[in-house]
């Protein structure tokens, strides 16, 4: 038997609303965010992980708190500090608007590789993809494990599905995960990921 792989995004943030690059900056849920992650924490009641694990960030975290929720006694949960969203370095807090016109030639490098260019002071998708996967691989290996719940970013859950894929950098533009969202992989020994469903929201259809 293999493991399934949720791949959840945190709820949404007043950054997310206001298009700012948020990267590694600890921003909390947004009012609307909180009632995203109580219905995310609702779709798992019926079948809950037997790991949550989570980036160590407030919006994430607070996510991954809904999730391990849904069964009593809660899931384990667990925190990792590489599950983090890309660094963003000196972008962090900007509109792309900003960035553009503050740095311009960064901005234009960052977008014409997609695997190696860097943020102003950040990390390349290379980099985060790497310690991102090394994060959930750890966790992978834990024996009897079924089903486990990682709860990360954006940029992160891009990052893990082009890895688990062998999907080329440049998809990650033409990716949408959105806020809350939920993406199911069947990881199996000795063959291919099998990606089940991508960026499924069903679960927030009441919130407004």
């Amino acid at each position: 038997m293999g493991v399934t792989l949720y791949l959840i995004r945190h709820g949404e943030t007043e950054w997310n609303r206001a298009g700012l690059y948020q990267g590694q900056r600890d921003v909390d849920l947004s009012a609307r965010g909180r009632q995203q992650v109580r219905a995310l924490g609702r779709r798992f009641v019926r079948r809950p992980p037997d790991l949550v694990l989570a980036s160590d960030l407030r919006r994430a975290l607070a996510t991954a708190q809904a999730v391990a929720a849904s069964r009593r006694p809660p899931v384990p949960l667990e925190t990792d500090p590489r599950l983090r969203e890309m660094s963003f370095g000196e972008w962090e807090g900007l509109a792309v608007a900003e960035i553009r016109a503050r740095y311009a030639d960064d901005y234009a490098a960052y977008q014409a590789d997609p695997f190696e260019g860097r943020p102003t002071g950040g990390e390349t998708f290379r980099e985060l993809g790497e310690r991102a996967w090394a994060a959930v691989a750890e966790r992978l290996e834990r024996p009897g494990l079924r089903r486990l719940a990682v709860v990360a970013h954006g940029g992160t859950v891009k990052a893990l599905l082009c890895r688990l894929l062998e999907l080329p950098p440049a998809m990650r533009t033409r990716m949408l995960i959105d806020n809350a969202s939920v993406t199911a992989l069947e990881i199996r020994e000795g063959r291919a990921p099998l990606l089940r469903y991508l960026n499924d929201t069903c679960h927030l259809r009441q919130v407004r």
